[in-house]
């Protein structure tokens, strides 16, 4: 079970516990750090296991619906005649089908919400091993000595430029989610209006003439 986070507002900085609380500020920031790589990591298996489901199934059934006139080219008439509907048909079912995985696959964002955290998960991994650098660069000037007033707060700026570097990395990852779902959720919206505009023309009564009432 992982330690409960620790509570900054405790950390004491009298000269005998500077030591200390720059090990608790320390541990502190890296607990931070790694506990949101590893959500990123996480949460992108789903992302990319959905991404890829729907895009083979996208392809398979984009293949399958290509295949399908060339099919009945090669069939017997007499074979064709003995299915219920017209069997050359069914390739545009099909590819309508692949082309309803690509759509679910971009409005969710699974592609794209799977690269997002992964790019987002190796830049902090990236802010984490700089970090660790600078920390022990800063550590390794004191040799082994209480730090004086200057390296106390050059250390705690070190560690305060880590976190809200990641905060903000964070930040733009949300950010570029929420303007991708809005785009998405627009352009939906446009098509499913287009739709329901294109069904009423062609349902719209039209006069005896046969001429469409305009």
């Amino acid at each position: 079970m992982a330690s409960p986070p620790i509570d900054l507002s405790t950390l004491s900085w009298k000269d005998a516990d500077v030591c200390s609380s720059l090990s608790s500020l320390h541990q502190y920031v890296e607990d931070q750090a790694r506990k949101q790589i590893q959500w990123y990591w996480d949460k992108k298996r789903k992302k990319a296991g959905m991404s890829m489901f729907l895009r083979f199934v996208a392809i398979i059934l984009f293949v399958l619906g290509g295949l399908v006139p060339i099919v009945k080219a090669t069939l017997p008439a007499a074979v064709v005649a003995t299915f219920p509907f017209d069997f050359g048909q069914s390739g545009y079912l099909l590819i309508g089908i692949a082309a309803g995985c690509v759509g679910l696959d971009r409005f969710f964002g699974y592609s794209t919400g799977w690269i997002r955290y992964v790019t987002t998960a190796m830049a902090i991994e990236k802010s984490l091993e700089e970090f660790r650098l600078e920390w022990s660069r800063n550590m390794a000037k004191m040799r082994g000595a209480s730090p004086t007033p200057e390296q106390l707060e050059t250390l705690i700026q070190t560690c305060t430029a880590f976190s809200l570097g990641m905060r903000n990395q964070l930040e733009q990852e949300t950010k570029a989610w929420v303007v991708e779902f809005q785009s998405n959720l627009s352009q939906l919206e446009k098509e499913l209006q287009a739709k329901a505009d294109e069904a009423k023309a062609k349902t719209r009564p039209t006069p005896a003439g046969g001429q469409q009432r305009k």
